[in-house]
C-alpha cells in the first residue's frame, strides 16, 4: 500500500508542477513606482482579470532595480520610467528593454525648499537636481528657462530630492517622487505640458526586448487603453499626471 501511494505521489507530481507553472503562467508581473504607476495599474485588474489573467504588481522605490527585475525575468513588464532613461540604462547596463506604450507625463517641476520664490536667489543659494543623466539634462534645460541656470546645483538620487528640501534653497523633483512624498502644493513652476520635452519624456510600459507582442504584452497595453483608466488620472492626478492615450 505504502509503495502504491508513493508511486501514485511520483505520478501525479509533474501535472501538480504543470498546473502550477500555468497558474503563474496567467498572472502578469509588472514592477512599478507606488505613486501614480501602482494606483493606475491596480484599476486595469478587473479589464485584466476579464481577459483570463490576474495583475500583481510589484512596487520599487529607485529607478534601478525594476529594469534589473524585468531583465532577469522576474516581471513580465514594468512601468515607472521615460524613454530617454529606459536608453541610457539599456547603454550603461547592456540590458534589452524596449518601450511599447506611452501612457502618461508627469510635468517636472521646480518646488520650494528655503525659498519660497524663484526670485532673488543668489550664488548662495543651491538647487537640487536628480543625478541620472536624462533627468538631470531635463532639469537644466527647466532651469534654464526661469533664469536659474547660473545658481549652483547639487545632483542627488531622484528619489532623495524630496526628502532634502529643507537642505536647499529649490530643488527640481520628478513628479511621481512629488506625489508619493505629498508636496504638491510646494510646486512653483513646471514643464510646459504642450512642449517637446512633454513628448519626449512621457512614461512608458516597458518590457524585455522579443515579449513586444506576447499575450500578457497585448492583454496589459489594452487594459491601459481603457477609458476608466482615462477618468482615474484626471480625477486622482489631476495636472500632475497627464493621460496621453
Amino acid at each position: 500500500m505504502h509503495k502504491t501511494l508513493k508511486f501514485l505521489a511520483l505520478l501525479f507530481l509533474p501535472l501538480l508542477v504543470l498546473a502550477s507553472c500555468n497558474k503563474n503562467d496567467k498572472t502578469i508581473v509588472v514592477g512599478a513606482s507606488s505613486t501614480p504607476h501602482a494606483l493606475i495599474l491596480n484599476e486595469t485588474k478587473s479589464y485584466i482579470e476579464s481577459q483570463g489573467y490576474s495583475l500583481e504588481v510589484k512596487v520599487f522605490n529607485d529607478y534601478v532595480l525594476p529594469n534589473y527585475s524585468l531583465e532577469n525575468g522576474e516581471l513580465d513588464a514594468n512601468y515607472f520610467q521615460h524613454e530617454p532613461y529606459l536608453n541610457e540604462f539599456n547603454a550603461a547596463n547592456g540590458t534589452h528593454l524596449v518601450s511599447v506604450l506611452k501612457v502618461h507625463f508627469e510635468p517636472m517641476g521646480i518646488y520650494s525648499g528655503k525659498r519660497h520664490s524663484l526670485d532673488g536667489l543668489t550664488s548662495a543659494d543651491n538647487i537640487l537636481v536628480p543625478s541620472d543623466k536624462s533627468n538631470y539634462d531635463r532639469a537644466m534645460v527647466l532651469l534654464s528657462e526661469y533664469g536659474l541656470d547660473n545658481i549652483p546645483v547639487t545632483q542627488v538620487e531622484a528619489q532623495n530630492v524630496p526628502l532634502m528640501l529643507s537642505d536647499c534653497s529649490l530643488a527640481v523633483i520628478n513628479g511621481n517622487y512629488a506625489l508619493s512624498a505629498g508636496i504638491v502644493d510646494r510646486c512653483l513652476v513646471t514643464e510646459d505640458k504642450d512642449s517637446d520635452i512633454a513628448k519626449k519624456m512621457a512614461n512608458v510600459i516597458a518590457v524585455k526586448n522579443g515579449q513586444q507582442d506576447n499575450k500578457k504584452t497585448r492583454v496589459l497595453i489594452n487594459a491601459l487603453k481603457q477609458e476608466n483608466i482615462k477618468e482615474f488620472i484626471k480625477t486622482k492626478f489631476g495636472e500632475s499626471v497627464l493621460y496621453l492615450l
